[in-house]
């Protein structure tokens, strides 16, 4: 019993060590790296379109710095819904620029995915860009790639509980 006790100790530990794996994973390796873009100067209807071919809910606005995007702000399809439509505004004549958040909230590639996403809930938001050391946008995580993530690991923790699971009824055999 002791040698069962002390092998189910080691396993705990096991177990608690991969569930703290979240705390330490970096916000890079949950985002996309193609994230759809546009400029200001393009109309709501120009952007809603693209959002539609790209199948898409948001667009992050850039400025070029050279042939870099600089991430100045974003605009979601909720934007064009509560800000041009349901104010009667012709999209052909309403820009991104006069619609879109400027106050946009970002993360570094290289941060810890607990931190951004406190910053999130903080903020309220549902997606964050991210940047590089240079401010250059290289990729976007949203809230469902995190959920995603997120079941992915429980499924991985699940499948630690019925291995346990196994080995303790085949001890007991």
């Amino acid at each position: 019993w002791e040698l069962l006790r002390l092998r189910y100790a080691r396993r705990r530990i096991d177990r608690a060590d991969f569930l703290s794996w979240g705390k330490t994973m970096f916000i890079g390796a949950v985002c996309s790296r193609q994230v759809a873009t546009c400029v200001a100067d393009l109309t709501a209807l120009d952007v809603a379109k693209m959002m539609r071919c790209d199948r898409v809910g948001d667009l992050v606005v850039v400025e070029y710095r050279g042939t870099d995007p600089i991430p100045v702000g974003i605009i979601t399809d909720r934007d064009l819904v509560v800000k041009v439509m349901a104010m009667g505004l012709n999209p052909s004549h309403v820009t991104v620029g006069d619609v879109m958040s400027r106050e946009l909230v970002t993360a570094y590639e290289g941060e810890v995915l607990d931190v951004a996403m406190q910053r999130m809930r903080g903020s309220g938001i549902r997606r964050v860009p991210l940047v590089d050391s240079a401010g250059v946008l290289v990729g976007i995580v949203s809230l469902d790639d995190i959920v995603k993530m997120l079941g992915f690991t429980l499924t991985n923790v699940s499948r630690v509980g019925r291995v346990e699971h196994r080995e303790h009824i085949l001890a007991q055999e």
